[in-house]
């Protein structure tokens, strides 16, 4: 099926530069937290030696007058999911496979267009012209990925029919797989995807097993892979507005109690989790103060209560806040806690052989009884339930 890949780099950048003129040409790192570390989740283009995923001090120390922002990873999810809904409306299958990176499909889509190249201007047009959005056209996800890779911004790329030629010269560091097996074929001298299209499929999966044989089909232009309409985002926020500016620990944790409660207490919430919550305030003369916090397993109200107060303890606010928005992201309905299918199971037999061993040194008689319901209904309360001795 045709289709084709929407790409905008450095998504988070541009949605930020989207909303904060004053960043243009200056540079820009966006700070993520990750578990105890701080990594750069983006940055501008007047930054030098920065990489995604460097730790923020190695990152500091190339870039020294930089201006860091936290990361906003709720105001990036509506920001991408509104250009999302605009490629909905152009066709009815698209698939968020990363922010700033979606798969639209195009079969039957032209004549509604008046052909391919209508059809891809108006994709083209269902987002901003400041995010440079590129389009790559091809059968499949990985080369029509490539394609977009190489077009100009606000411009479009259609993979030629040989398929193979056109991506014998892209680096195998673009492929979709682990980073072990990448330096394995750069150490054997295979570097570019028509090295490994040259090599036999029995040699490649040899040497390299399963991830051999997805590198060797990419590079030959073979990309089995679906496309995958996406599910929306689910989140939910609340918001309030202090009357005052705040800046007393109790009184912002009543506010975030207030709406953590709120949130959680949606017809939609019942039974549900989040698995990842986000505080923002906007400061006066400041950067928005953002807080994360991610959870291992999804978290009720109570849950997420706990550890946010516990985490703000220690935690310096960096002026009075104005406002406050609390964000529920990643609902599900599964708690995430495993249980033990077995446990009641073992619980009763070690209560066996306890009485069991009890038994054989006070004598047989019963140890233990269990209260059973006979007429619970009953007025008379000797009839409502009797003993009946546990059995080991």
């Amino acid at each position: 099926m045709p289709l084709a890949c929407m790409l905008i780099t450095h998504f988070p950048m541009k949605a930020e530069l989207s909303r904060n003129s004053a960043l243009d040409n200056k540079p820009v790192i966006i700070v993520e937290q990750s578990g105890r570390r701080q990594l750069v989740m983006d940055y501008s283009v007047n930054t030098s030696g920065v990489s995604i995923g460097m730790p923020i001090q190695e990152a500091l120390s190339m870039c020294k007058d930089v201006i860091l922002l936290e990361s906003n990873e709720s105001y990036y999810e509506e920001t991408f999911e509104s250009l999302l809904q605009n490629m909905e409306s152009r066709s009815p299958i698209v698939e968020k496979y990363s922010l700033g990176h979606a798969y639209i499909g195009l079969d039957g889509l032209e004549p509604m267009y008046g052909g391919e190249a209508r059809l891809i201007t108006n994709l083209m047009h269902s987002v901003p012209s400041y995010f440079n959005p590129r389009i790559g056209v091809s059968e499949s996800k990985f080369p029509a990925y490539l394609a977009a890779l190489t077009s100009v911004a606000n411009g479009s790329t259609k993979v030629p029919e040989n398929i193979i030629e056109f991506l014998k010269g892209f680096s195998i560091k673009l492929l979709p797989i682990s980073w072990k097996t990448k330096s394995r074929f750069i150490e054997l001298g295979i570097s570019t995807l028509g090295h490994i299209a040259e090599q036999p499929i029995g040699a490649i999966q040899a040497q390299f097993g399963r991830e051999g044989t997805q590198a060797w089909e990419l590079s030959n232009g073979i990309d089995k892979r679906f496309l995958f309409p996406r599910k929306p985002q689910e989140m939910i926020s609340e918001d309030l507005i202090f009357p005052y500016p705040q800046n007393i620990l109790s009184g912002i944790l009543i506010a975030i109690d207030s709406l953590i409660t709120k949130a959680f207490s949606h017809a939609y919430m019942k039974n549900k989790y989040a698995r990842k919550i986000q505080i923002e305030s906007n400061i006066i003369n400041h950067p928005t103060w953002i807080k994360q916090f991610n959870y291992k397993q999804p978290v009720n109200k109570d849950g997420a209560l706990k550890i946010i107060k516990n985490s703000l303890q220690n935690t310096n606010i960096p002026g009075p806040l104005e406002d406050m928005k609390v964000t529920l992201i990643g609902i599900t309905g599964e708690s995430g806690i495993q249980t033990n299918m077995l446990s009641n199971v073992r619980e009763q037999e070690r209560l066996k052989e306890i009485i069991y061993q009890a038994q054989v040194r006070w004598g047989n008689n019963p140890l233990l009884y269990i209260a059973k319901d006979v007429e619970p209904w009953s007025p008379i309360p000797e009839r409502k339930t009797i003993l009946v001795p546990f059995v080991s």
